[in-house]
Parts: structure tokens; C-alpha cells; sequence
């Protein structure tokens, strides 16, 4: 577990990342990571509500992208995968608005810790940032 994941900025490629955001994650919050500069694929968007979370997490790995999402049955995706992925942030904020999870989420890609997405599932709240490796 890692508290305190608030750190100075220093990315090199950081803005190369891709997402692949979940159908649960709200527009704005799209519209957010688009802002900062960040290649964005929307499940709502792609028109692939409804699909089984290991095809979005398959889709995500094809196209090398992290995915975000408030689902925790990525979890179990995770636990059982033995290959290279680039990584899956799970938001589980306390208060689950838009903003809130805008807020804490630019914390994360502001931080140090965002380097060590790679094979790893984030949990992410406000207050701490909880890192599972394959």
C-alpha cells in the first residue's frame, strides 16, 4: 500500500499513455483526461456498452491502453492474467462525483506513482493510492 502518492512531477513519455475508459466512467471525466492531452477510447463512445469486462480489458490490451474504471471485476481479470498489460486504475472514491473523481485522478497523473502502471491494477481513493502487480 502506498500513502502519501503526492509527489513533484517528472514524466518523460507520460503523455503517450492511452486510455480506455469504462462505460461507468462519467463524460466530463473524458473530457478531462482529453484536455490533458491524453488519447482517449470511451466504451459509451465505441458503442461497446454492455460488453463482458474481459473484452474491454482484451480491447485495452491490444491497443495498449490503461483502462479506467469504478468496476472492481477487474480485479479477478487481473488476479488470473499471466501476460504483459498496461494496466488498470480502479477508482473508489468515497464521494463519486465528476469532480471528485477529476481531482483525485489529476492527482495520480501528477504523481510519481502513475510510472509504475505497467502490469499493475491502481486502486485509487482520495486519500491513498493501494498498487496490486502481477
Amino acid at each position: 500500500m502506498q500513502q502519501g502518492f503526492l509527489k513533484e512531477k517528472n514524466f518523460t513519455d507520460f503523455n503517450k499513455m492511452k486510455f480506455l475508459t469504462d462505460e461507468n466512467v462519467a463524460v466530463s471525466v473524458v473530457g478531462f483526461l482529453r484536455q490533458e492531452g491524453f488519447d482517449v477510447k470511451d466504451v459509451k463512445e465505441e458503442l461497446l456498452h454492455g460488453s463482458p469486462d474481459r473484452e474491454i480489458f482484451e480491447l485495452a490490451k491490444k491497443e495498449n491502453r490503461v483502462v479506467l474504471t469504478h468496476d472492481k471485476d477487474f480485479l479477478e481479470i487481473v488476479k488470473n492474467y499471466t501476460s504483459d498489460f498496461e494496466g488498470i486504475i480502479l477508482i473508489k472514491c468515497k464521494k463519486q462525483s465528476p469532480e471528485n473523481v477529476i481531482a483525485t485522478l489529476s492527482k495520480l497523473i501528477d504523481s510519481e506513482a502513475i510510472k509504475k502502471i505497467k502490469n499493475s491494477l491502481f486502486i485509487l481513493n482520495e486519500e491513498e493510492l493501494v498498487i496490486i502487480r502481477k
